[in-house]
């Protein structure tokens, strides 16, 4: 592991502060105007995640209860309810608001991907590049016009990273934790996937106590991230405890450890319904709760494994393998449209040049050491928990801007040079 890049400044270019402030501002407007105008168009219906997502923001904002459409008080992920709730409070619970509040995760997502990529490479021109990439990135934009946790967890995971820099580079460290903590605990409230995102904050922490050449900065500091998790999930805990008789992040993880692990599994989503437990699947879901159950599903996931190690093991790659899988339009969908095939070939077009690029861009000099290990640290984080499940393929959209940043880098430098050459007097 390499030491932390030294502080530097940000490149000198053409553009002043202001025209740089303005480019930001026109790359927040124009993402957020596609994804509304895209919203306006597809008119998603309300069902399955994003109807308990709303279930439970409406319920909590109009009668104090979270609560989804089947009843059940912590199966979904409550993060992106809990912050749809004091809106719907505010202006009336409707899809329009719960979009409205996409849109200021978007742009706040752009923000943190400029500073991301200023941190990377003190190039302002790298954070536009990749704040411009991500305002016409489509699953970003599908993502925007739906009910989906991903929007919320995007920009949590971004803030982790950037705050997992500051920490790496000694930047008013104990602060920078207790942040990370925060935005840790909140993105574990929102989705469990976030779980292994702490690796690049261990990741920072071990470049604090090398630069340093002290443990104990680095230990105060990871203190602090232990603080500022636990102040965010200790209400949430106390409150599950109250609901369902038990301190739980969610009672999904089961749900979803079984349907990755059990005679019928795949590796990607399969119904209940189809696995052996789809039987009876309603009647012991109401007799057991919400805890029995969850009991029931982990020991029936764990113990299939433990009887097929080899079967669960080759399921388990085959996940890590679909989890990076181009999300390549099938048949009905090339032949109901052109239109619609024609964008999702543009999406896989996009997915494939973004994946190439940021994996190479690991290797360029111009990206900050400390950056690499950080983003290493949290992409094969991010990647590896969800080999204990099942893949659906928006479930890696949080991480792709992660790897827009590294691309955009290199991609700034050449564009810069390329400039430089064509000002030059013997390029006249």
């Amino acid at each position: 592991m390499t030491a932390p890049a030294p502080a530097v400044n940000p490149s000198s270019s053409g553009l002043s502060p202001r025209t740089r402030a303005i480019l930001l501002v026109t790359i927040m407007l124009v993402a957020v105007g596609l994804r509304v105008a895209a919203a306006w168009a597809l008119q998603h219906p309300l069902e399955s995640d994003a109807l308990a997502y709303f279930t439970m923001a409406e319920g909590l904002a109009e009668r104090g209860e979270l609560a989804d459409h089947y009843g059940q008080h912590a199966f979904y992920s409550a993060g992106y309810p809990l912050l749809l709730a004091p809106v719907f409070l505010i202006v009336g619970s409707s899809v329009g608001a719960a979009v409205a509040v996409n849109m200021l995760l978007c742009a706040a997502s752009i923000w943190l991907i400029y500073r991301l990529g200023l941190a990377l490479s003190a190039r302002r021109e790298a954070g536009l590049l990749a704040a411009a990439a991500y305002a016409l990135w489509l699953p970003g934009l599908w993502n925007a016009t739906m009910l989906a946790k991903e929007n919320l967890t995007t920009p949590l995971l971004l803030g982790i990273a950037l705050c997992a820099i500051a920490i790496a580079r000694n930047q008013r460290p104990m602060v920078a934790a207790s942040v990370a903590g925060l935005l840790w605990g909140a993105a574990l409230i929102t989705g469990g996937s976030a779980l292994l995102l702490c690796l690049g904050v261990a990741a920072a922490l071990l470049l604090l106590w090398r630069a340093r050449r002290r443990f104990a900065p680095a230990f105060a500091a990871g203190l602090c991230f232990v603080a500022g998790a636990a102040l965010l999930m200790a209400p949430w805990l106390y409150t599950t405890n109250q609901m369902v008789g038990r301190p739980v992040l969610t009672t999904n993880a089961a749900f979803n450890l079984y349907l990755g692990n059990n005679p019928a599994a795949t590796g990607r989503f399969v119904s209940i319904a189809d696995t052996p437990l789809g039987k009876d699947w309603n009647a012991t879901r109401m007799e057991l709760g919400e805890v029995g159950n969850a009991d029931r599903l982990q020991a029936e996931a764990l113990g299939w494994i433990a009887a097929n190690p080899d079967t669960a093991a080759q399921l388990a790659a085959l996940k890590l393998l679909y989890f990076w899988q181009p999300n390549l339009p099938d048949e009905g969908e090339m032949a109901a449209s052109k239109a619609v095939a024609a964008i999702r070939l543009v999406e896989v077009g996009q997915y494939g040049l973004i994946l190439l690029l940021g994996l190479f861009a690991f290797a360029s000099r111009r990206i900050a050491p400390d950056a690499k290990w950080i983003f290493a640290a949290m992409i094969a984080g991010f990647w590896l928990i969800h080999a204990a499940a099942y893949i659906i393929v928006r479930y890696r959209d949080p991480v792709i801007p992660l790897l827009i940043v590294l691309a955009a880098v290199p991609i700034a430098a050449w564009i810069e040079r390329l400039f430089a050459r064509r000002g030059s007097p013997d390029a006249a």
